[in-house]
């Protein structure tokens, strides 16, 4: 048999998270209960706790925010702190955030961090859980609130049931072939066809075309059944 899929076949999960409200650490307990149902050794600790990083298990797992749509600089320390696997390690990257459209480039940070590493990350999600960013935005109604954690912690379930299970999932942008992501940052190829995907499908409009055109202050089109953002590519290991 192949994947993660019996206890005998696989024991120990390391889990490790960052949270400033209890979003993640929520996110990953749920996934740990289900793994720990299921036999598998495992344990959970917070990246702040200076405990070391088990380099024997078999699974790793991460749950972090997302801060200003990529990974908070703790993580992104953290990450780049652990050692370089002797073996290649499988690994699973999981970000909180407070609606899909903030999630930019947070898990392609991280994963490029992980590979690394030696790091064979398996599986990448998102969950949506209710934001705390109250400087420039309203946190949902508490009723909202509970909707949104109930529907996270059963999204929790079926990411550690389908990890369990062998399932490989990357949630990811629908990035054309002519960029390409370093150091967490794109980069452009000479292949580049300038068909303004990239520019008028960011969300935040922070891609401009100085080269021989202004495009910063001007509006954005997509035709509305357009998908650029593709919710994820799924297949069996």
């Amino acid at each position: 048999m192949s994947g993660l899929i019996r206890s005998h076949i696989m024991k120990k999960i390391e889990l490790k998270y960052f949270n400033g409200t209890g979003n993640s650490l929520q996110v990953l307990n749920r996934m740990k209960n289900e793994f720990k149902k299921n036999d598998y050794d495992v344990d959970i600790a917070s990246i702040t706790d200076n405990k070391d990083f088990d380099c024997d298990c078999e699974l790793a797992g991460f749950c972090f925010p997302v801060y200003a749509y990529g990974l908070p600089r703790i993580c992104r320390t953290y990450l780049n702190s652990l050692p370089v696997q002797k073996t290649s390690k499988k690994a699973f990257l999981v970000v909180s955030a407070g609606s899909q459209d903030e999630i930019g480039y947070a898990l392609e940070n991280g994963k490029e961090i992980l590979r690394k590493k030696n790091f064979k990350v398996v599986y990448s999600e998102a969950v949506q859980m209710p934001s705390n960013w109250i400087p420039f935005m309203l946190t949902p109604p508490k009723n909202q609130a509970q909707a949104f954690l109930e529907k996270g912690a059963e999204k929790a379930v079926i990411i550690a049931s389908n990890i369990m299970n062998g399932i490989s999932l990357h949630h990811a942008f629908n990035i054309p072939k002519s960029i390409e992501i370093k150091e967490g940052k794109p980069r452009w190829k000479s292949s580049c066809e300038q068909c303004m995907r990239c520019v008028n499908s960011c969300k935040q409009e922070a891609i401009y075309q100085t080269f021989g055109g202004q495009t910063e202050g001007k509006e954005r089109y997509l035709e509305p059944h357009f998908k650029p953002l593709r919710n994820c590519s799924k297949t069996k290991n």
